[in-house]
């Protein structure tokens, strides 16, 4: 019998973790996702020991890292200098830091774009944590020259340092947003990290693509989403494109094959049946 839980500090699951609950009913586990409330994470260590029966993976915003990864002195090697996690893993009786994301990534742009230009450039849409990720990613793909984009020009320069100092050897230059639409690299491979409701500027300057060589790649993980406004931008502006929804879906994956090893689960499957049940998550009343 399959059992165990992904928790998530939330009042209500997010739509992987809601569709992880279907999942798991339709493959007749005993598994589930549960939404721990009025929990947060500065307050971690007086709650978590009492959470952890029968629990495998915490879930942890790329966000909130700073405040979860100071309670841990020990942490594998990606989490350690980017100082991001996305991820507690229960095993030995110990909760360990993890990050998915990166390797998740990797998987998914490698397998999808064989043909992808690391001679070129590649731009990260976000100064934040999942951008870190992002950029150690394209690093780890053969990309020499990441160009880190936002409209905090005083976020951008802290991160530039901060990846700078791991990343010997490779070119990590601070973007203002503004100036975006004049960048004279023609990049081969480029990744949104920010919701562009909320940026409606920058999606004007982003749509554009004048910085992207065409036929280039455009990844949006911003939000678990199929299709939206960016995406569809760079379709017309003849750029292959990789949603939201199919990083979230390996992303998933890659969890449940570390937590459930001796189950078959493949990334096809998984990914057909987030992409059915995705639109009844995101609009409920319809069903």
């Amino acid at each position: 019998m399959v059992t165990g839980k992904i928790l998530e500090v939330t009042d209500q699951l997010s739509f992987s973790g809601q569709h992880l609950n279907h999942y798991f009913q339709s493959r007749n586990w005993q598994a589930e996702c549960v939404a721990l409330k009025e929990r947060n994470f500065q307050e971690l260590p007086t709650w978590l020991p009492y959470v952890q029966e029968g629990a495998l993976l915490l879930r942890v915003p790329p966000e909130q890292s700073a405040i979860v990864l100071e309670h841990f002195p020990q942490l594998p090697t990606h989490a350690r200098w980017l100082q991001v996690a996305d991820s507690l893993v229960y095993d030995n009786g110990q909760w360990w830091p993890r990050l998915f994301v990166y390797d998740s990534l990797r998987t998914l742009i490698v397998s999808r774009f064989r043909d992808l230009d690391i001679s070129l450039h590649s731009y990260v849409i976000g100064a934040s944590h999942l951008g870190r990720a992002a950029v150690a990613a394209m690093v780890s793909l053969g990309y020499s020259r990441v160009s880190i984009v936002d409209v905090d020009e005083e976020k951008l320069q802290k991160e530039v340092a901060l990846l700078r100092r791991y990343l010997l050897g490779v070119s990590i230059e601070a973007v203002p947003a503004d100036t975006l639409t004049v960048q004279e690299k023609p990049g081969s491979l480029m990744l949104n990290t920010i919701n562009m409701q909320d940026n409606g500027t920058v999606l004007g300057d982003l749509s554009y693509f004048n910085f992207m060589k065409t036929g280039g790649v455009v990844v949006d993980i911003s939000e678990c989403s199929a299709h939206n406004q960016l995406l569809e931008e760079a379709q017309r502006a003849d750029l292959k494109t990789l949603s939201g929804l199919a990083v979230q879906a390996q992303l998933d994956v890659d969890m449940l094959k570390k937590l459930f090893p001796q189950q078959y689960i493949t990334y096809e499957d998984y990914f057909e049946s987030f992409s059915d049940i995705l639109p009844s998550l995101k609009n409920p009343s319809s069903v």
